[in-house]
């Protein structure tokens, strides 16, 4: 199944509580957990720059790989289980119905 909508496209209607396929769900998931993977992947360097030493590339790598793999495995986790989610109702939340 191919998709005609970007990310950015694909990022707004789900800002705007758009309904989104199991699959539009899953790619938001895996573009979350990726954007987390390079901050912790970005750690060790950072670290190491602090603290004056060589960087240690093997480490960030080892980090880079486990933090991009638990990203595919939340994304495949919210793939499966998006089909399953109630859809949405199309509506935004008001200000009154969150209390604020």
């Amino acid at each position: 199944m191919k998709s005609t909508t970007s990310g950015v496209s694909l990022a707004q209607r789900a800002l705007a509580y758009a309904p989104l396929t199991p699959g539009e769900r899953a790619l938001l998931r895996l573009a979350e957990g990726l954007l987390c993977a390079a901050l912790v992947a970005a750690l060790p360097i950072v670290a190491d720059a602090l603290g004056r030493q060589a960087v240690n590339w093997s480490d960030v790598g080892r980090a880079a790989l486990a933090a991009g793999a638990t990203a595919a495995l939340l994304a495949l986790n919210k793939y499966l289980r998006a089909h399953g989610d109630p859809p949405l109702t199309g509506a935004a939340p008001s200000a009154s119905s969150t209390g604020g």
